[in-house]
């Protein structure tokens, strides 16, 4: 799945706050609080995530695997879900677009096959959209001028 983010910002203004894990319950609904267990903000910190989603509760562990200012990061989760999330950030001159991908399994059998079903597969996109709209009114302060669409069309 994936999603784009424009905010009137340069992009490091919008690297910081998305590698800024503990910030996530701000503007992901779902995530209620995020822990950094080991390492410094980098490359190879591992946090872990409390997460609600269907009225369920799951920790799962996420790995920085690499971050590169302002422009790149990419991160994997393991636990109860598992998978991958990545930000790739341009520089427009007047202000970023964001790139989001990401994919999340679930490792329990009943919510694999509820996961592979179009109306999850669109809550889930609409859910992405949701929490990018709000990054960008956080990052942007009035929300003025952001942007969210399909990958590559929210210019």
């Amino acid at each position: 799945m994936a999603a784009s983010l424009f905010v009137p910002v340069p992009p490091r203004d919008l690297y910081e706050v998305v590698l800024d894990v503990r910030n996530f319950p701000s503007w992901a609904p779902g995530v209620r609080r995020v822990q950094v267990l080991k390492g410094p903000v980098g490359p190879g910190m591992i946090s872990e995530w409390e997460i609600h989603v269907l009225g369920l509760q799951r920790k799962v562990s996420s790995v920085l695997v690499h971050a590169e200012d302002p422009k790149f990061l990419c991160w994997t989760y393991e636990g109860p879900v598992s998978g991958y999330g990545e930000c790739a950030i341009q520089d427009l001159g007047h202000g970023s677009l964001a790139e989001f991908k990401t994919e999340m399994r679930p490792a329990e059998p009943a919510l694999q096959g509820l996961a592979r079903r179009l109306p999850a597969r669109n809550a889930a996109r609409i859910h992405l959209k949701r929490c990018l709209a709000r990054l960008g009114q956080l990052v942007a302060s009035n929300g003025d001028g952001v942007r969210v669409g399909p990958p590559g069309q929210a210019r």
